[in-house]
């Protein structure tokens, strides 16, 4: 193989859908793909030395220590290739997930993927979770209480508590311990007075905890009479919400892990529940399995697809269970880039169903619910192809992204559209243009380059609806 590998592969490696970095030792120069020379904010050119990152800061997102962009080629990788940072840029900050891996003949890179444009705690929960559950994969008998420690740590701040803790049962089973306190700056710890507790002194609590493995509790001078002595604890340390999970081996009510409020009340979401039942279950099993890493492994992987699960809430619309605006505007923003790179032409399409608000205003707004979620689910089945995109723009308005489609193609799609809503056969009859339900279609065909913005083709794909609207509805009209 040649000396000169970055030359032979970069043609390839730039088109990739990442931020690519390329390192070259025997040169001692690096080169960036457009994508990461927008992220830096760095000139274009040809290749770049080490001063042109000098001013180029990263925060590792978990134990919050600051790098030099350039210093991630140099021993900052070691046994685990994969790290999340964060970048400040202007009023934002960038969550992004760094892969890096080396290369022949003195050559490594770097492949950037930008995970949100503005972090926040369900990103900052995820970077936990699997954090959290690594150390708990290898965790010992000897470093058990720090890890202990960092999941209740992790689990009290991303739910906004002032305190989190971990009770265990007493053999008898009679008398529970606080064996873990986490709290938070200026809030006073009660774990040694918490030793040797009568579930006997707390029947509400306890009866609610077997019942259902869950107190939730938003206001606690709310709790009901039969919980006077739950109420004068909870008074006496302050506490105004509280929240606990039971923990379980083999079914069996071992202990709980909960969180409380002093400060503030706290009304608890069910995000708080998952977030609280998710650690907790970690941390039952690594107790009862450290001597068995295989099954803790599972478990493992079960969180990550709970947290998969949870990051795809954030790009579906909630009520037609499609893409929602969010999704559409990364994908668009996307789609661009890569159709740019390309060459290749990208199609927009916006649909609005006519007279919407007659429907709404004289069927109800129950059945106008049910029409929304029967279009969103015609337009997801007749975007078949990989990279095809419906998405819910907005009230009662749907926008489709076609990559690699061209205005003939996107005419023909309009119609099948137009086609697959008759179907539908959704009775309108305050509608002036048919007594079943259309829709007004408008649609823009374009060849981007690296000056196409999204918002202009928004504007056009919208100007093309308008169109379509104002000639009398129910129609088909493109930019």
């Amino acid at each position: 193989m040649s000396n000169n590998l970055p030359d032979e592969i970069w043609q390839n490696l730039e088109l990739l859908p990442f931020c690519v970095l390329l390192y070259d030792a025997n040169q001692d120069i690096f080169k960036l793909n457009s994508q990461a020379q927008d992220l830096f904010s760095l000139k274009n050119q040809s290749h770049f030395c080490k001063t042109d990152f000098s001013q180029i800061t990263l925060t590792n997102h978990h134990s919050k220590k600051k790098l030099l962009a350039e210093d991630l080629f140099f021993n900052y990788f070691t046994a685990n290739n994969q790290c999340q940072f964060i970048l400040s840029k202007q009023a934002s900050k960038l969550l992004l997930n760094v892969k890096f891996a080396k290369l022949p003949n003195s050559n490594s890179i770097i492949i950037i993927d930008i995970l949100n444009n503005n972090v926040d705690e369900q990103y900052d929960f995820d970077n936990i979770v699997s954090n959290i559950s690594t150390d708990l994969i290898d965790i010992q008998n000897d470093d058990v209480d720090k890890h202990i420690h960092y999941a209740l740590k992790a689990v009290g701040t991303v739910c906004n508590a002032d305190r989190s803790y971990l009770f265990k049962f007493a053999e008898d089973g009679k008398t529970i311990n606080n064996t873990h306190e986490w709290v938070n700056n200026g809030i006073p710890a009660f774990k040694d007075e918490l030793q040797n507790i009568l579930k006997s002194d707390l029947p509400y609590f306890f009866s609610s905890m077997t019942r259902t493995h869950l107190f939730r509790v938003n206001d606690v001078t709310l709790l009901p009479i039969q919980a006077i002595s739950e109420k004068n604890i909870f008074q006496r340390q302050k506490i105004k919400s509280v929240l606990c999970i039971g923990l379980r081996y083999d079914k069996e009510l071992v202990g709980f892990i909960g969180c409380d409020c002093v400060i503030q009340k706290r009304d608890w979401t069910d995000l708080d529940l998952i977030r609280l039942r998710l650690v907790g279950e970690m941390l039952a099993n690594a107790f009862k399995n450290l001597n068995y890493k295989q099954e803790l492994q599972q478990t493992q992987q079960q969180l990550i697809n709970a947290n998969h699960k949870l990051n795809k809430q954030v790009n579906t619309d909630g009520l037609t269970n499609i893409a929602n605006r969010r999704c559409f505007d990364q994908t668009l923003k996307c789609e661009i880039k890569r159709s740019a790179r390309n060459k290749e032409p990208i199609s927009l399409i916006m649909c609005d169903i006519d007279f919407f608000k007659r429907y709404n205003d004289n069927y109800g707004h129950q059945l106008g619910d049910e029409v929304l979620k029967q279009v969103a689910k015609a337009l997801h089945r007749i975007c078949k192809r990989e990279g095809d995109l419906a998405a819910r723009f907005g009230g009662e308005e749907f926008a489709i992204i076609l990559p690699a489609v061209d205005t003939d193609h996107c005419q023909r799609f309009a119609v099948l559209i137009q086609e697959k809503i008759a179907e539908l056969a959704i009775e309108h009859n305050f509608s002036t243009v048919s007594k079943y339900l259309t829709l007004s279609i408008g649609f823009y065909t374009f060849i981007p380059n690296h000056k196409t913005k999204p918002k202009e083709v928004i504007t056009n794909a919208d100007i093309a609806l308008y169109n379509a609207k104002e000639t009398g509805r129910n129609k088909i009209a493109s930019f």
